[in-house]
């Protein structure tokens, strides 16, 4: 079946086109996950660091405590969220809304504490443990043992 050159050069032009629509939406997802990593990065460093910044309405007291070395209670307690409270496992999001404050007085809560009771109980920086010594064997050629060395 023979196109006349009309047929082929349409049909050429929008496959052009498609590849290059294709190539363009490639570009921009490929620049969303590269904003992503990157925002991934930025929030990762800010956690490790401490920083309450990092703090999100989809975390849960749970999760913040685990980040920041804070106890839940003491989380709970300066949120007046009591032990059989069912608020207990929501989001800091979902106590807001049902305390039916904004979410940001819940998040300067949550920081406040968090920075009060690190002021109150600064980290303990612990000392580099040192390297057991081994046995060293005089008059003999100590020969290194690759792989498994416990007997």
């Amino acid at each position: 079946m023979l196109y006349s050159l009309r047929e082929r050069t349409t049909r050429l032009g929008l496959l052009c086109l498609l590849l290059f629509l294709a190539l363009g939406l490639t570009v921009l997802v490929a620049d969303a996950t590269v904003q992503q990593v990157q925002s991934f990065q930025r929030e990762e460093k800010a956690v490790k660091k401490q920083d309450v910044n990092a703090i999100h309405p989809w975390m849960t007291v749970h999760v913040v405590s685990h980040i920041y070395h804070v106890p839940e209670d003491y989380l709970y307690s300066s949120l007046r969220i009591n032990k059989n409270d069912p608020l207990r496992r929501a989001t800091l999001s979902t106590i807001a809304s049902h305390k039916k404050q904004p979410y940001s007085r819940v998040e300067y809560t949550v920081k406040s504490a968090i920075l009060a009771y690190q002021k109150e109980h600064p980290k303990i920086l612990t000392p580099t443990p040192m390297p057991t010594p081994r046995p060293q064997n005089k008059g003999f050629i100590t020969i290194p043992i690759v792989g498994r060395t416990n007997y």
